[in-house]
């Protein structure tokens, strides 16, 4: 136990807990990472955990019965910090639903007996980290934390933030997901881990808009029942953080908790058009082009509509076996289901 920690025990305070989840596969020096934020952890008088998941979905195991489970007497668990990329940051926030019983249906791992939820703060350890972008912008993290753990939270502020939920899977979705162009760039980056960061999903983008061909999907989009658009896209995105793959504000109207899902469908567009429209989604500045359609609901079905399968993604990890022809995925809203730790004023909704 630190000494700062072993002096709040002596005033009768509990002694405070961070759980420092870490995914050693992620994009960006995650371990290193991880090693930096349990320093200030310490020094702020917290007792970090560190906790290495070993294969997909163990966060959400580990970490909803960590939430849900009384640590002991004398101790509160109060922060939860999760070091990958967006994958992670979603698999320790449908955790931390789960445990806090904030998810649909229930099934948290223990009762919390009237004790307060910890939150939630994202540590950019991924490739794109669109979460921590939507959160903190892009700023360095130690100063992000620093603000979190300073005696008057000076800089940052606690917000109930909405996910979304993949209903066929009973998943969650932090970030959102997206058929067509998206999933196919989040795909192909796979194979170019030379290129670091944020650059390997703009270089992969370019790569695939140099074959128009191989590009567009059929489909169909629904939000809250009503049918938005159909026919031959070039892309469907759905969620509630701004940016994809870091660099791209696909949905530019998003706040993180205002109890929507953000849509936007572009159509495909010619080859002609296809550049301009990239640089425009880059710069969140598509949304009056004529290709493109744009809402929010609480609902949202993509349907494959032709003859292929689609690819869909969700939160960066591309679904194996893609969309079959005439199966849907449906992603719900569940409102103020995570409470995380954000910039104030907040950078982006």
């Amino acid at each position: 136990m630190s000494s700062q920690a072993r002096g709040r025990a002596a005033r009768g305070g509990p002694a405070r807990e961070a759980l420092v989840v870490v995914n050693p596969a992620a994009g960006g020096s995650p371990l290193a990472l991880a090693g930096k934020v349990a320093e200030q952890l310490a020094c702020a008088g917290f007792e970090p955990r560190l906790l290495t998941t070993a294969h997909r979905g163990e966060a959400v195991e580990v970490v909803s019965e960590a939430v849900g489970n009384d640590p002991g007497a004398g101790r509160e668990l109060a922060l939860v910090l999760a070091v990958g990329g967006d994958g992670t940051v979603r698999e320790v926030a449908e955790g931390m639903a789960r445990g806090t019983g904030s998810w649909p249906g229930g099934g948290g791992a223990g009762q919390r007996h009237g004790r307060e939820a910890p939150a939630l703060f994202v540590v950019p350890g991924g490739t794109g980290n669109s979460f921590y972008r939507a959160l903190f912008a892009d700023a360095p993290v130690e100063e992000a934390l620093g603000m979190v753990l300073g005696p008057e939270h000076s800089g940052a502020r606690l917000r109930r933030l909405d996910l979304g939920r993949l209903v066929e899977l009973d998943q969650a979705v932090v970030l959102g997901a997206s058929a067509g162009f998206l999933a196919s760039v989040l795909d192909a980056a796979r194979s170019t881990p030379e290129v670091p960061g944020r650059r390997r999903y703009e270089q992969a983008a370019l790569d695939l808009i140099g074959h128009p061909d191989d590009l567009g999907i059929d489909a169909r989009v629904l939000v809250d029942d009503e049918l938005l658009v159909t026919g031959r896209l070039l892309l469907v995105v759905l969620g509630g953080a701004r940016h994809r793959g870091g660099s791209f504000e696909l949905l530019p109207g998003s706040v993180l908790d205002d109890g929507l899902l953000d849509v936007c469908a572009i159509e495909m567009p010619s080859p002609a058009r296809l550049g301009e429209l990239f640089v425009a989604i880059a710069g969140g500045r598509h949304l009056g082009e004529p290709e493109v359609t744009y809402a929010k609901g609480r609902n949202v079905v993509i349907e494959a509509a032709g003859d292929e399968a689609v690819p869909i993604e969700y939160d960066g990890d591309v679904m194996a076996g893609a969309l079959p022809p005439a199966q849907s995925i449906t992603v719900e809203i569940v409102v103020g289901a995570l409470a995380a730790w954000a910039g104030d004023p907040p950078p982006a909704g």
